[in-house]
């Protein structure tokens, strides 16, 4: 695995890894929520035998990227656009899961020239759009997290569920998320 630094036209640091086949087709992986860019490892042997070449990244703020204050998920383009400058890659492919796949589809819209191929799954749809109810159906756990969420940065950061064993919570979790309600 690689793994380096890309200094960013605005000052920030983007970390990446790079991974799989070196001279195969690049593929830009988006992790989803709240994940870092480290790559999967079946998936690097899988990438690795199909001649895929991954590139993942730590998003703005996680990992050993720097924070990027009031950004939109399409700010993530010029993150990649200079990563992709970094290595050389002049084209690409491109997928996101969970909280990465609003990422991966900016990628396709923002980067068109760029981006020949966009994948998505399990992507959230936009917050606040109209007629929507983005919390609908979602589990006790997720619906906490995000009141946590939207109440700031010091009540996330601060978010733990109260008096509740960890593989108890990752449990309820994994309900909370599979069974509808």
């Amino acid at each position: 695995m690689s793994e380096r630094d890309v200094a960013l036209p605005d000052g920030r640091t983007l970390h990446v890894f790079d991974e799989g086949d070196p001279a195969g087709n690049p593929v830009v992986v988006h992790n989803g929520t709240p994940s870092a860019g480290q790559l999967y490892a079946p998936h690097v042997d899988d990438a690795r035998r199909r001649g895929i070449r991954l590139i993942g990244y730590d998003r703005a703020g996680y990992g050993g990227s720097t924070p990027n204050p009031g950004r939109h998920v399409g700010d993530v383009t010029d993150d990649i656009a200079a990563a992709l400058d970094a290595l050389e890659i002049d084209r690409f492919a491109t997928w996101g899961i969970s909280g990465g796949g609003p990422h991966a589809l900016a990628c396709g819209a923002l980067l068109a020239g760029r981006c020949i191929a966009v994948g998505s799954l399990a992507s959230p749809a936009p917050w606040g759009a109209e007629g929507l109810d983005w919390l609908s159906g979602q589990g006790d756990g997720n619906l906490a997290e995000w009141e946590a969420a939207l109440a700031g940065p010091d009540v996330l950061w601060g978010f733990e569920p109260a008096d509740v064993a960890v593989p108890v919570l990752l449990l309820q979790g994994v309900h909370d998320l599979m069974v509808p309600p």
